[in-house]
């Protein structure tokens, strides 16, 4: 996959997202002990991964009568970590443990492994700047996929997934719904 320019990131903070994406929430401490870097620049990573709204606070920890906080990923970072190449089935798990009121976050993860590699790379663009990640993107990302049409088993892998997560569900068949009645007036007019 192509990257666009705006869409790298720097070494230390690829070697983050990927590490927060195996792994719990974890302090600035315990990352840099994890990828055997010194304080300052994993600080400093950490400092600008929150800034673009890849990574979060989502815990404290207490160590010796201190607090620390625990970062993890956002629905942002989630994309970003996939775009670097995170595996997808070790972020579920993380995601639901970690998010487990996320339906929708838990749905996509379901279903990205029967998506081109390139619809990750949209996906990460559509959710950039916006935070969330929502169940019309992920319903428009897949349709824009050009096999989509020919692949009838996708679709039917698609549609038992969301069948366990009745509200994205619903809005997919309402979208879909949607697009077929636009599709039927535009031949009609």
């Amino acid at each position: 996959m192509h990257k666009m320019k705006g869409d790298n990131l720097p070494s230390l903070q690829k070697l983050i997202v990927l590490h927060l994406s195996e792994n719990e929430p974890r302090t600035k401490n315990e990352t840099k002990d994890a990828l055997s870097k010194h304080y300052k620049p994993t600080w400093m990573a950490f400092k600008s991964l929150e800034k673009k709204n890849l990574i979060k606070q989502t815990a404290i920890k207490e160590y010796a009568g201190r607090e620390y906080p625990s970062y993890w990923l956002t629905d942002e970072g989630i994309m970003m970590a996939l775009v670097e190449g995170a595996n997808s089935k070790k972020l579920l798990k993380q995601t639901k443990t970690i998010y487990p009121e996320n339906k929708t976050a838990h749905c996509f993860l379901e279903i990205i492994p029967l998506f081109d590699p390139q619809v990750i790379r949209m996906a990460y663009s559509s959710v950039k700047g916006k935070g969330a990640l929502g169940i019309r993107e992920i319903i428009m990302l897949f349709l824009s996929q050009p096999s989509i049409a020919m692949d009838r088993k996708a679709a039917k892998k698609i549609t038992f997934i969301l069948k366990k997560y009745p509200k994205e569900y619903n809005i997919f068949k309402r979208t879909i719904q949607t697009m077929i009645d636009q599709l039927r007036q535009l031949i009609t007019e």
